[in-house]
């Protein structure tokens, strides 16, 4: 009998852990909504001056996550990343992060949606621009 309850809870105990980050209802790239409402396409920052990040995710099923990245348009450089791998339907994002730049550098903020624990994900982008 003892045998037996160990072998319930041990049996039980995997079964939350494995139910804890599974496979939820799947969704497609194209039901995923992501809106960046700051900073807009082309819109300025001096040097010192805070660039506020603002974006929504929404999704009809459960998303795994999200990342912000801002990064170089010319070679790609990663200024600026931030993550969390959490499990929800929708994402309030905001964020801010300054400006260094001593010369004028066109800007990427890209906002991810991530799908899946398989690397699927999408992605919406808005180029700006750092002025020193």
């Amino acid at each position: 009998m003892r045998f037996y309850r160990f072998y319930s809870s041990v049996l039980l105990i995997c079964a939350i852990m494995f139910n804890a980050c599974h496979k939820h209802d799947s969704v497609n790239e194209g039901d995923v909504s992501i809106e960046i409402i700051s900073p807009r396409e082309g819109q300025q920052f001096r040097r010192g001056e805070q660039v506020p990040i603002r974006a929504k995710i929404t999704s009809p099923a459960t998303l795994h996550g999200w990342a912000i990245e801002i990064r170089k348009k010319s070679n790609g450089q990663i200024l600026f990343v931030e993550d969390s791998h959490d499990h929800k339907k929708s994402f309030t994002l905001e964020k801010s992060w300054e400006n260094t730049m001593t010369e004028r550098t066109d800007l990427i903020l890209e906002v991810f949606a991530q799908i899946d624990h398989d690397g699927k994900k999408t992605s919406k982008q808005v180029t700006f621009y750092a002025l020193p």
